[in-house]
């Protein structure tokens, strides 16, 4: 997938702040707007012409084809921050309008339908490995509604996420399009009425 130099290169570490962290955002932009577009097999030639960095600066913090789309897939992937409002509810509504914004995107659509083909089994690794930190992320969103108290213990974080954003993400795929605020506001319910505590179960109110 794409142009590399030597694999006993090893990339520079890159600099945070200032031009550095100006090269770093144009490269994980470019290689996001190919993605976009479908493409894994972007050049480091096409990326430096989209990015207006030089080859020589893509290969020397990023000396493979891999490293490029770590850096653009983990840009990606951030961009989701997983709300903190104190309650449970507007955490829920809050992630839930993230999430569709998120998941209806180009990148994310695209990178989905690359994925579904399970022709490039190494960008599927690659793209559940920038994610893990993320969804863990998430889950301690409702993890912290446990321990306040707001929400059913019987119910674990990674099944409540799930629930939550499930047919955020379902719906670019199946119906091509985002999901609506009405259709936002009944999976937010939904959500909200299953996980709520059992009468009597000592939760605060």
């Amino acid at each position: 997938m794409g142009d590399r130099p030597e694999a006993s290169d090893k990339p520079e570490r890159i600099r945070t702040g200032g031009r550095s962290e100006k090269v770093r955002i144009a490269v994980g932009e470019a290689c996001l707007a190919f993605l976009a577009e479908g493409r894994l097999d972007f050049t480091t030639v096409e990326v430096a012409a989209r990015a207006g960095v030089s080859r020589k600066t893509i290969y020397r913090w990023w000396p493979t084809h891999t490293d490029l789309l770590v850096e653009a897939v983990s840009m990606h992937v951030r961009q989701v921050a997983t709300p903190d409002t104190g309650a449970w509810e507007s955490d829920v509504r809050a992630f839930a309008e993230q999430i569709a914004e998120f998941a209806a995107g180009p990148v994310e659509v695209a990178s989905t339908a690359l994925m579904a083909t399970h022709r490039y089994p190494e960008f599927n690794k690659l793209v559940l490995e920038q994610y893990r930190p993320v969804l863990e992320a998430w889950q301690q969103m409702a993890q912290r509604a446990i321990e306040r108290g707001e929400v059913n213990s019987d119910h674990t974080p990674e099944a409540m996420v799930n629930a939550l954003a499930a047919p955020l993400f379902l719906a670019p795929m199946t119906l091509g399009r985002k999901v609506s605020p009405d259709e936002i506001e009944r999976i937010v319910g939904i959500v909200l009425a299953a996980t709520r505590p059992a009468p009597g179960s000592g939760s605060r109110p």
